[in-house]
């Protein structure tokens, strides 16, 4: 498969496409720090597929469609199609809403939903024609009830989870499947200097091996197996989905008060 994915230079991004490349995939990792993106890929995982022209990276700035469009057209120059977009940049900021940056909390409405927005828009005519062509979207556990000291960043994921749910429907006839991953918190460079309550009483279980494997299998699945919409990653994040579909809002409210307020 032909997959590009974003906020590839590290992270998720670049774990997930250190899996993806030992699985003989072609890939192509963009991030906005192309230096960051050439020292990563001199790692062991990436020789092979370097060796055999699997792997291709790239400057993308997600918020500008005219990037989205240099980073297709690289895509196709080297690999002739695109099967997949991993929509993993994201950025997140901590802190009660009015104590923070608003200029922080713009450019992450910014990375994290019109990111997103520009990839599916612009690479719906790509993956049409591909046997299996998928969107997998990056979310988080934040998306299924509105996490505090970090409102802006739950609020972000679930723009993605909407978006997520109305595509799958909407690019149905056009054979391109669109799903999500939610995990909880993941032991990453984004979470290493984030002080959030709910992370401190929960733990940080998962780490970007964890997330990498799933959106792995996912991405590389053929699109009739793949029969639902969101797949939550961990036991946590597994648990609250389930519960807040079966739990009245004011018993959700209050436990996610508990854990992070």
């Amino acid at each position: 498969m032909n997959i590009l994915i974003t906020g590839a230079s590290r992270g998720i991004g670049l774990a997930t496409a250190k899996k993806l490349a030992e699985k003989g995939h072609h890939i192509g990792l963009f991030a906005t720090n192309t230096a960051t993106l050439e020292s990563a890929i001199k790692d062991k995982s990436f020789k092979k597929a370097l060796k055999q022209q699997r792997i291709i990276t790239g400057q993308l700035d997600v918020t500008q469609p005219d990037s989205w469009d240099n980073a297709i057209s690289q895509m196709i120059e080297h690999f002739g199609s695109i099967d997949a977009l991993i929509n993993n940049a994201g950025v997140l900021v901590s802190g009660a809403l009015p104590t923070t940056s608003l200029d922080e909390q713009l450019a992450l409405i910014d990375i994290n939903c019109k990111g997103v927005l520009i990839g599916c828009h612009k690479l719906a005519p790509y993956l049409a024609d591909s046997k299996n062509g998928k969107i997998v979207n990056v979310s988080s556990a934040s998306a299924i009830y509105g996490q505090p000291e970090v409102a802006t960043y739950a609020a972000s994921k679930f723009f993605v989870r909407g978006l997520t749910e109305g595509l799958n429907i909407e690019y149905e006839k056009l054979g391109i499947k669109v799903i999500d991953v939610m995990p909880l918190w993941v032991k990453s460079d984004m979470t290493a200097d984030i002080e959030v309550t709910s992370m401190e009483r929960l733990g940080i279980h998962l780490t970007v091996n964890d997330v990498a494997k799933t959106l792995c299998k996912l991405t590389t699945s053929p699109n009739r197996k793949l029969k639902s919409t969101h797949y939550s990653v961990g036991a946590p994040a597994k648990l609250f989905h389930t519960l807040s579909q079966v739990t009245p809002d004011p018993l959700i409210r209050w436990i996610n008060t508990r854990v992070g307020a």
